[in-house]
C-alpha cells in the first residue's frame, strides 16, 4: 500500500509555475496546495483521492494542476485508480506553504537587491514595430 507521505512527495513533482517566476521553485505539497489525501488498497492496487487548491480565484492553474497530478499518480507502481478534485474554497494563503519552502523563499527573497533592472527599448525593438510609449527613455 501507498502512504500519505509517497503521494505527497509524487504531488510535489508538480511545479507550480508562480513559483518559478519568483525564483524559488515549488511543488504543490511545498506551496500547501495539497488539501486532502485519501487512501484505500483495492485487490488491484491502491485507490488515491486528492483535493487540491489554486492559490486564489482567477489562478488559471487549477485544470493544468489537476491533470499533471493525475499523470504523476497513475504513473506510481501500485496505484490502482486516481480522483483528483480541485478544492471550491479559494481559502490559500501563504502560511500554508511547508516552514521548509517558507524559510527558503525568505532566504532567496533576502538575496535579491530589490531592483530589477529594466533596459531601455529602442524604436522599432517591439513585435508590433511601434515606437516606445511616452515616458520610456531611449
Amino acid at each position: 500500500m501507498k502512504t500519505e507521505k509517497e503521494i505527497r512527495a509524487a504531488l510535489n513533482c508538480v511545479i507550480d509555475p508562480c513559483s518559478v517566476a519568483a525564483g524559488c521553485t515549488a511543488g504543490l505539497d511545498d506551496m500547501g496546495l495539497v488539501r486532502q489525501v485519501s487512501l484505500r488498497e483495492t485487490e488491484a492496487g491502491t485507490h488515491v483521492e486528492v483535493v487540491i487548491a489554486v492559490t486564489e480565484y482567477g489562478c488559471l492553474m487549477g485544470a493544468p494542476f489537476a491533470t499533471e497530478a493525475y499523470k504523476a499518480l497513475s504513473d506510481m507502481p501500485g496505484i490502482a485508480n486516481v480522483e483528483v478534485r480541485l478544492d471550491s474554497q479559494f481559502d490559500w494563503d501563504p502560511e500554508d506553504m511547508s516552514a521548509d519552502y517558507q524559510a527558503r523563499l525568505h532566504r532567496h527573497r533576502q538575496g535579491r537587491s530589490g531592483v530589477i533592472p529594466i533596459r531601455p527599448i529602442s524604436a522599432g525593438s517591439c513585435a508590433s514595430g511601434h515606437a516606445p510609449a511616452r515616458g520610456v527613455s531611449r
